[in-house]
């Protein structure tokens, strides 16, 4: 494993603007496709991770981890990170390398990044895929000189897709994955937690009870710590069995993150939007209890012309209430299925 070197074909935000008080989220109430500049210079983009640091980290920024996936090449799959003053230009961020790490063995996948506040550092967890399961750290105390990449978990192949980490306060860190059987033609998949007091050294799984509707799976997750209500939430697609192009993407919550409750009509569906019109993916969000509204980065792919699944992020922004009683009603119709032709036309980011 092996850090990279800055690769200028990535802008970044103003460094002037990137330690200014100034950062406020203005994700607008309708999609808006990210323009978003990649290492490999495809602008296709999977898998991003919200994070807004909070005192005493001194860049008032936001930040995205995201990973390009042009066209479905898994070998370009390399955890990228993004700053941005509104939740909708986003740039590399200032001095970081391009992309963070790269493989030593294997494909990288599945950044998601937090915001260690004790120990003023961001940490950015990410999976290396081979023979086996890797989950891999660095930490950084500016965004822009990261550590080295540090072993944390190796489980059997397709056992710890997608951790998902909470850090809830001093000494209370969650990390949520997906065990997926035998990878995407398997038939199901387990949601699994594991605790830690530093967000380094981590407990044993456990299983949880994260539902979904009637013969799917969850699949990719991210979950994140609501303090002003009291729960964790959970955002993720549903996987059917023998495939893992998804086109649903759901809502889960949980007082105590083992036994969840899925609302019944997904977030969104495949078809809704443009560039997510095949599937839909990955996604990651930001809850504002001050204007009680919901920013939304959501990830997926369309089919195009040439034949190739094209990968965006998109971003939206919802009213919570609206949100959740349009997710809490009882669902009209069945999730679509997914179009027989993209079952196995690209390996799973």
């Amino acid at each position: 494993m092996v850090a990279c070197s800055r690769d200028d074909r990535a802008p970044t935000i103003p460094e002037a603007r990137a330690t200014s008080d100034s950062a406020v989220l203005h994700v607008p109430d309708a999609p808006v496709a990210l323009d978003v500049s990649t290492y490999d210079g495809s602008g296709e983009t999977v898998h991003p991770d919200f994070s807004a640091p909070r005192a005493p980290w001194r860049h008032r920024v936001f930040y995205l981890a995201l990973t390009p996936y042009p066209a479905g090449n898994q070998n370009f799959e390399n955890p990228s990170l993004y700053a941005s003053l509104d939740g909708v230009r986003w740039g590399a961020a200032p001095r970081a390398p391009m992309p963070l790490v790269k493989p030593s063995a294997g494909h990288l996948s599945d950044p998601d990044i937090v915001h260690a506040s004790a120990r003023g550092e961001l940490f950015l967890y990410y999976r290396e895929a081979s023979d086996s399961d890797r989950i891999y750290l660095v930490r950084s105390a500016d965004a822009a000189a990261w550590s080295r990449p540090q072993p944390l978990l190796v489980t059997r192949q397709f056992a710890t897709l997608s951790p998902a980490v909470v850090r809830r306060g001093p000494g209370d860190w969650w990390m949520w994955s997906v065990d997926a059987g035998g990878g995407c033609g398997d038939v199901a998949t387990h949601v699994e937690l594991r605790r830690s007091s530093d967000g380094i050294a981590w407990s044993a799984p456990v299983p949880t009870v994260l539902g979904a509707p009637t013969n799917t799976f969850a699949w990719h997750l991210d979950v994140q710590w609501i303090p002003e209500r009291g729960e964790f939430w959970a955002l993720y697609p549903v996987k059917e069995p023998g495939t893992c192009a998804t086109t649903a993407l759901y809502l889960a919550t949980s007082k105590d993150g083992a036994r969840w409750h899925t609302k019944p009509t997904p977030v969104l569906t495949a078809g809704r939007i443009r560039e997510l019109w095949h599937i839909v993916y990955r996604s990651t969000f930001s809850y504002d209890a001050r204007t009680d509204r919901v920013a939304l980065w959501l990830s997926g792919a369309r089919r195009d012309d040439d034949g190739y699944y094209h990968w965006r992020t998109v971003a939206v922004r919802r009213p919570r209430a609206a949100l959740f009683a349009e997710i809490s009603r009882a669902l009209r119709a069945q999730v679509p299925p997914a179009p027989p032709q993209i079952r196995a036309s690209f390996t799973p980011p």
